[in-house]
């Protein structure tokens, strides 16, 4: 099976179910969903050599700049590279990565996948859900959970912000700064971490 034959196949597959879910198809093996300031993204991506493909989740905010920068998003939807949070879907906790084959049966496998794992996992992202209750404090205990995959500084930023937006002054000041002390020489989360705190 071809990549292009799989997208289609697993648009197919899944397709039904993601719109129930409130997501809509922007390109093919590529979904988008907004809900509120919550952007989610799935992508599948072919593997550079194997006969295999991935799939990308993509989490971001609406208030959020583009990932790694300060510009502001231009529309509801996003690409993997602006998401801030950026993970791979697996069938299991603790993996971080899997990948599956460009068959019919690697596509039922992950349209069952993403169905359910793959909701769970955005739904502990929601600005109501198990994100809003980490702060500075876990990622510097070395407890990043949800943020595993950011960098301590950038993980620090995103909780920053999130804190910011919902109003939690004093935990938005607090993982700032934890965050300033962590950022070593990332200068461009070191300046938008100062700003936050110039804000507040």
């Amino acid at each position: 099976m071809k990549f292009a034959e799989l997208k289609k196949a697993e648009d197919a597959a899944m397709g039904e179910s993601l719109k129930g879910s409130g997501f809509r198809r922007i390109a093919a093996g590529t979904w988008s969903r907004r809900r509120g300031d919550e952007l989610n993204l799935i992508q599948l991506q072919p593997h550079s050599v194997e006969q295999s493909f991935c799939v990308n989740l993509g989490v971001h905010y609406a208030f959020l700049p583009k990932a790694g920068t300060e510009a502001p998003l231009d529309r509801d939807q996003i690409d993997i590279h602006g998401c801030e949070v950026k993970l791979r879907l697996t069938d299991a906790s603790g993996t971080r990565d899997q990948w599956w084959p460009m068959s019919s049966s690697g596509v039922d496998a992950v349209a069952g996948v993403v169905m359910g794992r793959g909701m769970q996992l955005f739904h502990a992202y929601r600005l109501d859900g198990p994100i809003a209750a980490m702060d500075g404090k876990d990622i510097e205990r070395g407890e990043p959970g949800l943020l595993g995959s950011l960098t301590k500084v950038r993980a620090c930023l995103l909780l920053a912000r999130l804190h910011e937006h919902a109003g939690n002054h004093d935990r938005c000041v607090e993982t700032a700064t934890i965050g300033l002390k962590l950022a070593g020489l990332a200068v461009g989360p070191k300046k938008a971490l100062r700003d936050i705190l110039k804000r507040s």
